[in-house]
C-alpha cells in the first residue's frame, strides 16, 4: 500500500519541471535596466534645471542681507564707540583703481573697517577693527545717489586723519568714511548718507552689475541703508531715486 503522504519518482519529475518553467517565465530581476537608469538620470537633470536657479537666487539674496547686516552692524558699533570713548570715530571704506586681482575681489568697493582718534597725536588714529569684507557676489554702490564717492573725503577734514590699508601695502587706496563725533552724530559728511549693496562687482569704479537692471541702469537686487546726520541710526531704506 502507498502511503498517501510519498510522492512517487514520476510526481517529483513533474514538479522539478514544472518549476523550471515557472522560472523561466518570470525570471527573478535583481537590478534595474539600462533603460530605466537613463529615465531615471534624465528625471534628475530636469528637476536640478529646475531648482539651481532658485538656489543661486536665494543665495545671492543671503549674501545681501548678510552684507547689509554687516554693514549696519559696523556703522552703529562705530557710532556706539564714538559716545562711549569720547573720541572721533571713523567707518572708513577703501577703493581701488588697481592692484592685485585678490585685493580688487575681496575689498574694492565691499569692505570697511573702523578707525579712532588718538588725542595725543592729531591726525593719526587707532585701528579698532580688522578690515570686513562683505559676501561674495555683492559690493557697495559706486554711483548715483547712494554712491560711496558720496562720502566724505578724509583730505578734507581738519585734522585731516591718515588711514593705512595693511591687507596689500603695495596698493594705493582711496578712502571714503562716516566720521562719529562724540554725541554720535555723523560729523562728515554733514548730510543725510545713503549707501547702496547690489548683485556685482566693480571693475576699477565701473559697476558691474550681475543681476536685472531698470530702466534707468541701475540694479535690481540691490538694498539701501540710511544713515541719519543729526542722530547717526543706520537702517535700511526705499529704493532712492537715481
Amino acid at each position: 500500500m502507498i502511503s498517501p503522504h510519498r510522492t512517487t519518482p514520476a510526481l517529483a519529475g513533474s514538479a522539478v519541471h514544472n518549476s523550471a518553467q515557472l522560472r523561466l517565465r518570470h525570471p527573478c530581476r535583481d537590478g534595474f535596466t539600462l533603460i530605466e537608469l537613463m529615465v531615471v538620470i534624465a528625471i534628475m537633470v530636469l528637476v536640478a534645471a529646475f531648482i539651481t536657479p532658485a538656489l543661486t537666487s536665494l543665495s545671492k539674496s543671503n549674501g545681501r542681507k548678510a552684507a547689509m547686516a554687516s554693514l549696519l552692524g559696523g556703522i552703529e558699533q562705530a557710532r556706539a564707540e564714538a559716545i562711549k570713548s569720547g573720541q572721533a570715530v571713523y567707518v572708513v571704506f577703501p577703493t581701488f583703481t588697481s592692484g592685485a586681482q585678490s585685493t580688487l575681489d575681496r575689498y574694492n568697493y565691499k569692505s570697511y573697517a573702523i578707525f579712532e582718534d588718538d588725542p595725543p597725536n592729531p591726525g593719526a588714529v587707532k585701528q579698532l577693527t580688522s578690515w570686513k569684507s562683505l559676501p561674495t557676489g555683492t559690493a557697495m554702490r559706486s554711483s548715483g545717489t547712494a554712491a560711496l564717492s558720496n562720502l566724505a573725503d578724509p583730505a578734507s577734514l581738519s585734522p585731516a586723519p591718515t588711514f593705512s590699508f595693511t591687507p596689500d601695502t603695495a596698493t594705493t587706496p582711496v578712502f571714503r568714511c562716516l566720521k562719529f563725533n562724540t554725541n554720535g552724530e555723523v560729523e562728515a559728511p554733514v548730510t543725510n548718507v545713503l549707501l547702496g549693496v547690489f548683485e556685482g562687482f566693480l571693475n576699477g569704479t565701473a559697476e558691474v552689475i550681475t543681476g536685472g537692471k531698470d530702466s534707468n541702469g541701475n540694479p535690481l537686487a540691490a538694498e539701501y541703508i540710511a544713515v541719519f546726520r543729526t542722530t547717526g541710526r543706520a537702517e535700511p531704506t526705499a529704493t532712492p531715486t537715481p
